[in-house]
């Protein structure tokens, strides 16, 4: 009854929406009362149509369906680069290209090879590098950009990455229904930046902390971009929860101050994620909406430092070891 309407709201915020949210800005748009049943009968109807995706967070009686809009599929149909062959782009053109472009590349790809590049993930590969529609290489750790660039030389044409997240979604980020996801607070700066600098002017972000995943820490590249800049990186492609994201790897320092005030930074490739704030185009969203960042267990290996979570005060006490 209201399809058109909701699949709009959908689109507009850009987030997970509960039914209840779902209805209450029906309701505000339509300047009416919508009966919940309706609301739940119509966003059923899309999710079955393919227009829209959804996922239940929390467990038991506290269980919560979200839903968001695909607005990937209207992204890659705008972009210009979707007639192109992605192997046959100049190594230049696709170091200028837009990342919107750059993401249809990757379309592109995965439609023209999904049965080659699932075929090897599920082989046990972590990373693998395609090149002229073939597996040039499959490695257990992430190539850096200066490797991938050996190889586009070696071959004379342009190189693709990509990976599938070894990542244990496991329920101190607030999800909803009284659940919440450990985080570790941490300073974040340039490569080059001097400790005193990463302490003094990084970005503060409280990641989520996933002892599951071994070493993924993602951020949002906008928020990146300015103290480690995106320009010139090779965009690389990740399968996360059956769904995918895009992200350049950069090299970070990555700064903690420990429960005695102790100070310590490390260096750390991160992934770049395109479209942070947007879940149809970032999955890490889907465990937790709100989340800022993503961190894997080898950052506690790294420093090293122990970390003790504490469930009734919802916090994560950080010692540096």
């Amino acid at each position: 009854m209201h399809e058109d309407e909701i699949l709009s709201i959908l689109e507009d915020v850009r987030r997970p929406l509960s039914i209840a949210e779902v209805r209450e800005a029906l309701e505000a748009r339509l300047g009416g009362r919508v009966p919940y049943e309706t609301t739940k009968r119509d966003l059923l109807a899309l999710s079955a149509k393919g227009l829209i995706r959804s996922k239940s967070i929390g467990g038991g009686k506290r269980v919560t369906w979200v839903f968001w809009a695909l607005r990937q599929r209207r992204i890659r149909a705008e972009s210009p680069a979707g007639g192109v062959d992605a192997f046959n782009v100049p190594a230049a053109r696709r170091d200028s290209m837009r990342p919107e472009e750059l993401t249809a590349l990757y379309d592109r790809l995965v439609e023209e090879h999904g049965e080659l590049i699932r075929e090897q993930l599920r082989g046990g590969s972590r990373y693998v590098i395609l090149c002229d529609g073939k597996v040039v290489r499959t490695s257990s750790n992430e190539p850096s950009d200066e490797e991938v660039r050996d190889l586009e030389a070696r071959y004379g044409k342009v190189c693709y990455v990509l990976t599938e997240d070894p990542i244990e979604e496991a329920p101190w980020s607030p999800v909803g229904n009284g659940d919440y996801y450990p985080t570790i607070g941490v300073l974040v700066g340039g490569v080059e930046w001097r400790e005193g600098d990463v302490f003094d002017r990084g970005l503060r972000i409280n990641p989520d902390f996933d002892t599951g995943n071994p070493d993924v820490a993602a951020f949002s590249a906008e928020e990146l971009d300015p103290i480690q800049p995106m320009r010139g990186r090779i965009l690389r492609r990740a399968f996360h929860l059956g769904r995918h994201y895009d992200y350049y790897l950069v090299p970070l320092r990555i700064g903690v101050i420990d429960a005695a005030g102790a100070r310590r930074c490390v260096r750390k490739a991160c992934r770049a994620v395109l479209s942070w704030a947007e879940p149809e185009r970032n999955p890490f969203l889907l465990a937790n909406p709100s989340r800022r960042g993503f961190v894997g267990r080898d950052l506690m290996l790294t420093f090293p430092l122990r970390i003790v979570l504490s469930g009734r005060d919802k916090e994560s006490s950080v010692l540096l070891e």
